[in-house]
């Protein structure tokens, strides 16, 4: 019996359209789906980049701020980012763009900034832009970090010169080095004994940390040489390795540091035999941001006697104008007290009225170098602070010579418009102890033993003889330390000279700064102190013995000489121990252990720089603003 298929041919059309409409349905669906997912990506990549050129206009407007200034007054960045702050927060990007179309529009959010305490002690700027951008209601949040570095980079360094720097022999460095022009290292130390030019081969230096060099002239490797002497057991009237001007001849000795190892090359891991694997950088000099003394030290004047807010200018050029004649200087009276110096030799005291004048201005001066001062004090005459009955001290309070926070318009300096000695001539009796931000318009001399806390700017020359600088105890207990920023060259000799090294010098890695490590009583004592000179400088690890716990940096070249071990004096050189026999490089006679607490402990004191150091970190899409 067959069924009856009457209208079935129906339901299959029927059925064939249902599925052909959802398909099509489907299919239209997904055209406008992607069309719209296409119009929603569109804007999100306009948002995307609108936001984006906001930020480089932001950080744009604040890059060229800072580097279209000569020098940069780190008393003043902060008030500067205020300045940035109020231009730039909550401005439409239309403003900063000319960009303002349709439904499209963007705007700076904000531009935090704040002061960070890096690990080393230095101190800087992180600015935080914050930027916001919608395009037919789609937003999108971008934020950037800039870095605004404003302590120098010459105080960044264990040792450097933005000028050649020459390693001769083997001192022991704790921290980076930078050469601004060239880096010669040679095994060999050079030193003058009873007025003859002496020459020891001896170990290679060693090196813990960084060193910062520069690209040669043809780019293709590293302005970067060493020698390589044959040991020596005495010392030697001519060089096995020439001197600067004979690099690059065919028979100077010196041959190119290598950046790859490879036979018959040295690498500088090799030559400065270092234990940093990423030992090396090339440091653009362009970007190097240097001190410039001279505008440092009316910078810290201007501080003296008191920033004038409405006419900046106009005092600076006064401060400036009475710098160029020391006499003129006592024009700025009214804004610090001036003392007149002490007469060398009291009058007869039969003369009663000058002995009666010249007594009261004695206690009138044994006061106050006895107390703690508080306000800008100019003594106009060359000065010593010996330790004796008068000049017994310096000191000003821990709230002034450190003050948190700091006062960015005014702070206290001792002003010495003349000479100014250092030199305890009272060791068995007692300490000399000077905790002052000092400006020096003459020389300046340190002798034999004091405690420090201060920094020292002098437009003169500086000769350290016979000086032990130790570190002056704060209200914390812990001992701070000398910058000296110094005009002219910086003299260093006689520094206990052929004294022995009773105990390898050791330092902390773990302590804030590597601080050394108390050894031996009648090891030589360690000079706590960062020594910047404008001049060229050669320091000497020889006969003398040379440690220091913060830096030496100087503006032109650079010549540091040392040999390991101990050495006293002979008839015609230094009798020193066996250099291929002493090892340890804790056993220099010249180490330079970095101390970055400087920028802690002498904040107030530290110099302008001629540019700030600015990096810009990488852009970030955020789902809301922190």
């Amino acid at each position: 019996m067959f069924r009856e298929e009457r209208g079935s041919a129906l339901l299959l059309v029927l059925f064939m359209v249902l599925i052909f409409s959802i398909l099509g349905l489907a299919v239209l669906s997904a055209s406008i789906g992607g069309a719209t997912r296409t119009e929603t990506k569109q804007k999100d990549v306009q948002s995307l980049h609108l936001a984006e050129k906001a930020l480089n206009e932001a950080a744009a407007y604040i890059m060229s701020d800072f580097e279209s200034q000569d020098g940069v007054n780190i008393d003043e960045v902060q008030n500067r980012l205020d300045d940035i702050t109020v231009k730039l927060n909550g401005r439409a990007t239309s403003t900063l763009l000319d960009h303002d179309v349709g439904a499209a529009r963007g705007k700076i959010h904000s531009i935090e900034f704040k002061e960070n305490k890096k690990e080393d002690s230095s101190l800087n700027y992180k600015i935080t832009i914050d930027a916001e951008a919608t395009v037919n209601n789609v937003t999108r949040l971008l934020t950037q970090d800039i870095i605004l570095d404003t302590f120098p980079d010459s105080l960044k360094y264990a040792m450097g010169s933005e000028g050649t720097v020459l390693i001769n022999g083997s001192p022991y460095i704790i921290g980076d080095i930078y050469a601004g022009e060239a880096l010669k290292v040679k095994n060999e130390a050079e030193y003058l004994y009873l007025g003859t030019p002496l020459y020891q081969s001896t170990k290679f230096p060693k090196l813990e940390g960084s060193a910062y060099v520069q690209k040669n002239a043809s780019g293709d490797g590293l302005n970067a040489y060493y020698c390589e002497t044959v040991s020596a057991t005495v010392s030697q009237t001519s060089p096995q390795c020439d001197t600067l001007e004979n690099v690059g001849n065919s028979n100077s000795g010196y041959k190119s540091i290598s950046e790859e190892e490879g036979e018959g090359v040295k690498t500088i891991k090799e030559v400065l035999t270092s234990t940093d694997p990423a030992n090396i950088h090339v440091k653009d000099q362009s970007k190097f941001a240097g001190i410039e003394v001279n505008e440092a030290f009316v910078d810290k004047m201007v501080q003296a006697i008191g920033k004038d807010i409405a006419d900046p200018d106009g005092q600076r050029m006064k401060v400036k104008t009475a710098l160029a004649s020391r006499d003129s200087l006592t024009d700025l009276s009214p804004w610090m007290e001036i003392i007149d110096p002490l007469d060398e030799v009291a009058p007869d005291p039969a003369n009663a009225p000058k002995y009666a004048a010249y007594e009261a201005k004695k206690s009138s001066l044994i006061s106050l170098f006895s107390s703690e001062l508080e306000n800008t004090i100019m003594y106009n005459g060359n000065l010593t602070i010996d330790g004796g009955e008068v000049f017994s001290k310096l000191l000003y309070k821990e709230s002034v010579k450190n003050p948190v926070p700091v006062n960015l318009n005014k702070s206290s300096w001792f002003i010495v418009n003349g000479d100014l000695t250092i030199k305890n001539t009272n060791i068995d009796k007692g300490t000399l102890d000077i905790k002052a931000n000092i400006l020096v318009t003459g020389n300046l001399s340190i002798h034999n033993t004091v405690n420090m806390d201060s920094t020292i700017y002098t437009l003169g020359k500086t000769e350290i003889v016979d000086a032990s600088i130790l570190g002056l105890k704060g209200l914390d207990g812990e001992e701070k330390e000398l910058v000296l920023i110094s005009k002219g060259a910086i003299d260093i000799y006689r520094v206990n000279s052929f004294l022995d090294i009773k105990e390898p010098f050791q330092y902390d890695s773990k302590s804030p700064g590597n601080k050394p490590v108390e050894t031996h009583g009648a090891n030589p004592p360690i000079l706590k102190a960062f020594f910047y000179t404008d001049s060229d400088a050669t320091i000497y690890g020889v006969g003398s013995v040379f440690w220091v716990y913060g830096g030496f940096f100087a503006k032109g070249n650079l010549t540091v000489n040392a040999i390991r071990g101990n050495a006293t004096g002979g008839v015609e050189s230094i009798k020193m121990d066996d250099q291929t026999q002493v090892t340890s490089e804790n056993q220099s006679r010249l180490i330079i252990d970095y101390n970055s607490k400087i920028f802690e402990n002498q904040k107030v004191g530290l110099p302008r720089v001629s540019k700030v150091g600015l990096t810009v970190g990488k852009k970030k899409q955020v789902t809301e603003f922190k």
